[in-house]
């Protein structure tokens, strides 16, 4: 059994393998956040439109990425480099998130996986997706979620995962 921090660690590098995934499949999709929840993790989108049946080929995806070994480096990039990086991807939400994150420093985050996902990031990672266990998540739905948790803002799309250290784990929470 993973310990807390280490469970936590491999819970958000899942959650960038599920935008990594979700990007490659709907490459005009805008990405949101993507934390640790309790049993698991999310990952929110903007101009996604998917439903439940879509769920095991985004897993599906997920699992070719795991294959790969690709390692999780992060780097400090100046607020105006991240700025440029994401006007020039269309991702307003990593713009929104930059803005309140200036207020904090002159530098963002950035996380890659591999040389084919970067996202903002603060970190906590595996060092890199070999370390993932492939048969110890499931996608199990998809919600909606207002950005920022204000229904003034846009309604994003939410899929939520699963994830134990172990399939025997999962197996017996499911």
């Amino acid at each position: 059994m993973a310990q807390n921090k280490e469970l936590e660690n491999i819970r958000h590098s899942f959650a960038h393998v599920l935008a990594a995934s979700v990007q490659k499949l709907y490459p005009n999709v805008e990405l949101g956040i993507g934390p640790v929840i309790e049993n698991g993790f999310y990952y929110d989108f903007g101009k996604l439109k998917v439903d439940e049946n879509d769920l095991a080929k985004i897993e599906k995806e997920m699992r070719n990425i795991l294959k790969e070994k690709y390692a999780f480096k992060k780097k400090l990039w100046p607020a105006a480099k991240a700025v440029t990086h994401y006007k020039k991807e269309k991702q307003p939400y990593k713009l929104d998130l930059i803005k309140e994150l200036k207020k904090e420093s002159a530098k963002v985050g950035m996380v890659s996986t591999g040389d084919m996902f970067l996202d903002l990031c603060r970190g906590g990672h595996v060092k890199n997706t070999s370390e993932l266990p492939a048969d110890a998540f499931k996608l199990t739905k998809i919600a909606g979620a207002y950005w920022r948790g204000s229904e003034e803002n846009k309604m994003l799309t939410r899929i939520y995962g699963l994830l134990f250290a172990t399939k025997k784990e999962l197996k017996e929470y499911i």
